[in-house]
């Protein structure tokens, strides 16, 4: 026994040895490559999981279902469907954010969730609308297309920007197929014409008017109402009281940017009653004068629904400012004004309206914000105006850029603002304190 030898063993141990090592040497390259060789790794069979995913997406044009798809996939099946299906298959189907996600970035350049509801698909379906909308001719064959659209999307769009609608088409049609609109955004006309320059091819029609105001009283969601530049003068502003007056949801009006002066700001008067529901009302650069400010100034005295008015860039000159300050002595409701660049101040940089804003602001309990910049407002206004809030406890907000005002006036003014700022802070962090405890106490009553 002593004699034998296990040196064969020993030989084959080792050729075993080199052969696994070898094996686990191509196993790896196999898996990872090798980079000195410049061997790419092997592709190695994928889980069925993901062919059975493959399959779907691929043949989903024609099976359109998420039936029998376990719902920790239903996610990774939407990476893979393709973009172009139609959408009167995908638009009841699929609701995963990253398939819409996917669809508008391939249309738009620029996507903001955040502006439609911080949501993916609303965003893809109220840019296409507006789109398809923009570029609606008024067509027998567009209006079939738009209305199959408009059908598919009439759930899932609740605010429209149309930048330009050059078909001057009767809206009725979009209020009828978007039951859930509460913001619209319309300028009439079109864009970017080039040589084609008409002037008559720019903004509203009366025609227009009258079919927007007979919609006006019919809608039931509608609470913005947005008709920047479209050359509204005052006869077209007559037209879109009359649906106003009787519309019960639009708290947020704004007719910038347009001509309307001081007849068409007495017919939005009758908007300001005492059912009006408007709280954000902007007429900033029109041509308002004076007698427009009469009007206005005779509004607010007695309205409760106002809580913004931007009047920016008008005419109302000294006496319109006059006749604006007073009327706004008994109003009980508005929280921000922005009356700049309206000259104000007479030669002097004073005048009597600069006087009627001090007594205003004496009196009044509710303006937190005020612009009263690029008045043309002196050092002596400036004096003025300190010395008025003085006794206000109620402003915290007012510029007064582009005006004369003296430095160490403006300075304190500033501190007049900020005196009436502490309380408020103090008061929000107190209830901020408040919130915690409450919380603090009700966690340890669950404990």
């Amino acid at each position: 026994g002593g004699g034998e030898t296990w040196e064969p063993c020993t030989r084959l141990e080792g050729d075993m040895a080199i052969a696994s090592n070898i094996a686990y040497g191509k196993i790896h390259t196999a898996r990872f490559g090798r980079v000195e060789q410049e061997i790419a790794p092997l592709e190695f069979v994928r889980p069925l999981s993901d062919l059975c995913l493959r399959a779907a997406a691929l043949h989903f044009r024609h099976r359109p279902t998420f039936a029998g798809v376990p719902e920790k996939y239903k996610d990774k099946l939407a990476e893979l469907i393709q973009t172009d299906l139609p959408l009167n298959v995908s638009a009841p189907l699929i609701d995963s954010e990253v398939y819409w996600k996917r669809c508008a970035a391939d249309l738009f350049q620029t996507c903001v969730p955040s502006d439609h509801g911080h949501s993916w698909k609303q965003l893809f379906f109220e840019k296409t609308v507006e789109e398809a909308l923009e570029n609606f001719d008024g067509s027998e064959q567009a209006h079939t297309a738009l209305n199959r659209l408009l059908s598919t999307s009439s759930e899932l769009v609740f605010k429209l920007k149309i930048r330009q609608f050059a078909s001057h088409a009767d809206l009725a049609f979009l209020f009828d197929a978007l039951p859930n609109l509460y913001s619209l955004s319309i300028t009439f006309g079109s864009r970017n014409v080039g040589m084609k320059y008409e002037r008559s091819i720019f903004g509203m029609k009366l025609a227009d008017a009258e079919c927007l105001s007979q919609q006006l009283p019919r809608t039931e969601t509608l609470t913005q109402l947005i008709l920047n530049e479209n050359v509204l003068d005052d006869e077209k502003v007559r037209r879109l009281v009359v649906g106003l007056r009787d519309n019960l949801t639009i708290t947020d009006l704004d007719l910038s940017h347009n001509k309307i002066s001081d007849r068409g700001t007495r017919a939005l008067c009758k908007c300001l009653g005492k059912d009006s529901v408007i709280a954000h009302l902007s007429l900033c650069d029109n041509h308002m004068h004076s007698e427009g400010g009469k009007f206005l100034g005779r509004a607010v005295q007695t309205n409760t629904s106002l809580l913004k008015l931007n009047l920016r860039l008008n005419r109302l000159g000294e006496k319109g400012g006059c006749y604006m300050f007073e009327g706004l002595k008994s109003n009980g409701s508005l929280k921000q004004l922005n009356i700049s660049g309206n000259g104000l101040a007479d030669d002097s940089g004073q005048g009597e309206a600069v006087r009627v804003l001090a007594a205003m602001l004496r009196v009044n309990s509710t303006i937190n914000k005020m612009d009263v910049s690029s008045n043309s407002l002196g050092t002596e206004a400036g004096v003025v105006m300190r010395d008025a809030l003085e006794e206000n406890k109620s402003l915290t907000s007012l510029d007064l850029r582009v005006n004369k005002v003296a430095p160490d006036v403006a300075s304190a003014i500033r501190e007049l603002l900020r005196r009436n700022e502490l309380p408020r802070l103090a008061s929000r962090a107190a209830g901020m304190s408040d919130t915690r405890a409450a919380r603090k106490n009700s966690t340890i009553q669950e404990r």
